[in-house]
């Protein structure tokens, strides 16, 4: 037979506590992450625009110096202190208004200075000089003087490996202060996690200490979310606590009906045995087997029993349940005549289709006949059968004309084990063993229906009612 696939473990289905930490940390990461990236273009932001603002200043002190120089290179010791200052070497060059280059380097690639630039206004932008990129600025100012000729040009760049530098150190003492913030949130939320779910570990050990002997309710404090769990818990407990007892209960009052039985069967047996007259030998035979018989229909009675307290009829086979009636009358009709009692079957035409099991139903019409041949049939007379249809239900009316039921007594009869005294309080011979009535009501239950005493004059009448199958 091939074994069903297994289904794939869910990830961290093993640890609630894992699951929370997991949930609650991949959002701070994801957060961690997203402020780093916000910061590093705050950083790149920020270093662009503080070396752009120191470029502007070399720019204007190279022109200044230019001016004052007439037009001579500036002085490297002038350039020293502004490399000293921004990091990265600085280029420059100096052009008047017919293209002429009056200071400067003069390497740098053709049509590099925008063509739109305004005078007054500092323009920055990127190029690649000798294979390397560079940050540039270009300003444009009128200088009356006969050697520049009225418009210069100014333009000074530099590379950009102390902006790129400031840039990635930013970014590093903020990422450095994040996984501080996310160990320390981690190490905090792992230890609120274990503290949160304390009251978890406590219900544990409250229901650890739950045992067949020990099933009462869970009264500890508890949150909120876990009071219908708690609630729904203690529920089951009540019905497991309901269902031992009453198993004990079954089980104890079984056994006392069976050891009589049994006794009487060895005793029968001994004496069959030790006889030696034929004819006695015979009476004991007939007892052992009278004896025997009573224990099987007890045997049957309690699985018959035990069958209906764990069935339904939901699941149940769609039986006629006139006709098995009828199966029934005909299948006792040899008994009551051997009895002086008439047994009359009243029903409709139609067909009375119920949902169920059918073994239970026959048992059900079983004993409803075998008590009232047992009890109410001691003197012959008539047992009547009745089917009536009422609405979506079938009644079962099985009455005959014994002595009744007292209606002290009416809801007695249908508990377990129980029989009724005869009026000098002893209990009759060959009465049975008090479990007919009992599992009539239980498979009645178990099907959806009910069973009942009907009040009558004389005589008694049991009512066994189902619900029509749809």
């Amino acid at each position: 037979m091939k074994r069903p696939a297994r289904r794939p473990r869910k990830p961290f289905a093993g640890s609630l506590r894992l699951r929370l930490f997991v949930l609650i940390l991949l959002p701070l990461v994801a957060v961690a992450l997203m402020a780093g990236a916000m910061r590093y273009w705050q950083a790149q932001t920020m270093s662009q625009a503080l070396y752009d603002d120191a470029l502007k200043v070399v720019a204007h002190v190279v022109a200044r110096e230019v001016i004052i120089t007439q037009g001579d290179v500036v002085s490297d010791a002038l350039l020293d202190s502004l490399v000293g200052v921004m990091g990265d070497p600085i280029f420059y060059n100096v052009s008047a208004a017919d293209g002429r280059i009056l200071a400067g380097y003069t390497d740098m690639p053709d049509n590099v200075i925008p063509a739109e630039l305004r005078s007054g206004e500092p323009y920055f932008f990127n190029f690649s000089y000798n294979d390397t990129p560079v940050r540039a600025v270009a300003l444009r100012e009128f200088i009356a003087d006969p050697f520049f000729d009225g418009w210069t040009t100014v333009l000074v760049w530099q590379t950009t490996t102390q902006r790129r530098a400031l840039s990635m150190t930013i970014l590093n003492q903020a990422l450095g202060i994040l996984l501080l913030v996310l160990v320390t949130a981690a190490t905090a939320v792992w230890f609120g996690i274990a503290q949160g779910l304390r009251p978890l570990i406590d219900l544990r050990q409250a229901i650890s200490l739950r045992s067949p002997a020990e099933l009462g309710p869970i009264r500890r404090i508890v949150p909120s979310e876990v009071r219908p769990l708690v609630g729904t818990m203690n529920s089951l407990f009540s019905r497991l606590q309901a269902e031992l007892q009453h198993r004990n209960a079954f089980i104890a009052n079984a056994a006392h009906q069976i050891r009589n039985p049994v006794a009487a069967i060895r005793a029968q047996a001994e004496a069959a045995l030790s006889t030696k007259d034929p004819d006695t030998r015979d009476v004991r035979l007939h007892d052992l087997h009278e004896a025997a018989s009573d224990l099987s229909r007890l045997s049957q009675q309690l699985l018959s029993l035990e069958t209906a307290d764990h069935s339904g009829a939901a699941d149940g086979e769609v039986i006629d349940f006139g006709r098995l009636v009828a199966d029934m009358a005909r299948k006792f009709a040899p008994a009551a005549m051997q009895r002086g009692v008439d047994i009359i079957l009243e029903a409709p035409d139609e067909k009375l289709n119920v949902r169920g099991n059918s073994v239970l139903l026959r048992e059900v019409i079983e004993n409803l006949l075998d008590n009232a041949l047992r009890y109410g049939a001691v003197n012959g007379g008539e047992l009547t059968l009745t089917l009536i249809r009422q609405d979506r239900q079938v009644s079962l009316t099985v009455e005959d004309e014994g002595p009744g039921i007292p209606d002290a007594a009416s809801e007695q009869v249908f508990e377990r084990f129980m029989r009724l005294p005869q009026p000098d309080g002893t209990v009759a011979p060959g009465s049975g063993c008090g479990l007919g009535l009992a599992i009539v009501r239980s498979i009645a239950t178990a099907h959806g229906g009910s069973a009942h005493v009907s009040r009558k004059d004389k005589g008694c009448c049991i009512v066994f009612d189902l619900p029509l199958a749809t």
